[in-house]
């Protein structure tokens, strides 16, 4: 059996969803639809940033060495430096908790730098991982992403010292929502994408992509990055409207990959795959169709933006169905799929799969319906505030899957009784 490299990331990037990042949000949707209690603009800023940084890319260090073992045929090699990973990520994850929670900028200022250094080291490994020929593109495509995790880290870094050396508690506002969207469209969605050149074919059946393609999809996330960053910061006149077009230039991308690979056509008779589940290739099916759902929206929004429409709440419908409907979509699934596979052992809870399909469509649904709450339907108001606690259930699924994998692989097998032998 491998050493259980991804744990400590795995556990810690659930206990940061579960105990901060959802709940925060489910915080901040009762207060905007349910008349709950204000929630400061710090802690606006942690959700954002748990869900990105503390869930999404701590998950991905962890999991990403036994990966990389499978693509390349080496031999998984633990050392040191997952564990100094791990405690990095881990503390600086506390540090910024705290200095959200008690208004202390420095510690948040420390927990953005080592993250950056976290990210700018595990990005190294990367590529030097991948260096078979043949993984070049993946090579490429997967060290970018991790450039794009550390980059963002480090310019948040940098904004918050140059917020402080002002007198400030925080930087500007438009560009730490531009700092997520580094996170979001560069690292994150690179590397699922990534992951997805190799791996499609745990969901999809005859799952294969142009060459043309894979090349293409780390220049489109670029290009959805800078126009993000572009518009949130609001070096453009129209930077509401570029910043729409950053969102549907990385869902285009997202799902140019899924539509290429297959996704959306319907799957003919074969065989069964002793890789492939049912149970997760329909959660798969659930992230993509909320493409193209996202991509319209993204264009609804550029059309409004266009018109000098506000756009905030089509946004943040579009944002939530990339990070809930698509993203953390394909993370469930693929980890129902990899816990097995790394304990060596059966789900203990398999049903929670489908649990969790339905639970993530109702989510995706009823996040969705805040346009409507704001075109003046407001008895669907706490639909809304729901939505938040359905996506926490689905991911406590995941959890609870994997914290009891992981205690049944530490517990010892008694051993069997000799049984007696029959007459002769």
């Amino acid at each position: 059996m491998e050493p259980p490299v991804y744990r400590p990331f795995a556990l810690l990037a659930f206990a940061a969803m579960l105990g901060a990042g959802t709940p925060l949000g489910v915080a901040m949707l009762a207060w905007l639809y349910l008349g709950g209690p204000a929630v400061r603009m710090e802690l606006v800023l942690l959700h954002a940033h748990v869900q990105t940084f503390g869930f999404f890319a701590t998950l991905i260090p962890g999991v990403a060495p036994h990966l990389l073992a499978r693509f390349t045929g080496r031999p998984l090699q633990p050392g040191h430096v997952h564990a100094w990973l791990a405690a990095g990520l881990g503390g600086a994850l506390a540090l910024r908790i705290l200095g959200a929670a008690a208004e202390r900028p420095l510690a948040t200022l420390a927990a953005a730098s080592v993250q950056a250094v976290a990210f700018g080291l595990f990005g190294l490994r990367v590529w030097r991982a991948l260096d078979p020929p043949p993984l070049a593109p993946l090579r490429l495509h997967l060290t970018l992403a991790t450039a794009w995790l550390a980059a963002a880290c480090g310019v948040e870094a940098g904004l918050r010292a140059t917020a402080l050396a002002a007198g400030l508690a925080l930087p500007d506002v438009g560009a730490l929502r531009a700092v997520n969207a580094m996170g979001i469209f560069g690292g994150i969605a690179g590397w699922i994408l990534g992951v997805l050149l190799r791996a499609g074919p745990m969901f999809v059946a005859d799952w294969r992509l142009p060459g043309a393609l894979v090349r293409a999809v780390p220049l489109l996330l670029a290009g959805a990055v800078v126009l993000a960053v572009v518009g949130e910061a609001g070096a453009l006149a129209s930077g509401e409207i570029a910043a729409r077009a950053g969102d549907a230039l990385a869902l285009v991308a997202i799902g140019a990959v899924m539509a290429a690979g297959g996704a959306f056509r319907r799957p003919g008779p074969s065989l069964p795959m002793l890789s492939r589940s049912p149970a997760e290739a329909r959660l798969f099916r659930l992230a993509a169709g909320a493409v193209p759902v996202a991509v319209a929206g993204a264009a609804l929004a550029m059309g409004l933006a266009a018109r000098g429409v506000p756009t905030h709440v089509v946004a943040d419908a579009v944002r939530h169905l990339l990070t809930v409907g698509v993203l953390t979509t394909v993370v469930v699934a693929m980890a129902f799929r990899l816990i097995p596979v790394l304990e060596q052992r059966p789900l203990p809870w398999p049903a929670a799969r489908a649990a969790a399909f339905w639970l993530l469509l109702a989510a995706v649904v009823l996040r969705s319906a805040e346009v409507l709450v704001s075109g003046g339907l407001v008895a669907l108001a706490p639909a809304v505030a729901l939505s938040g606690i359905l996506a926490w259930l689905a991911v406590a699924g995941v959890a609870v899957n994997l914290v009891a994998a992981i205690v049944s692989a530490a517990r010892p097998e008694r051993p069997r009784r000799a049984t007696p032998p029959g007459p002769p």
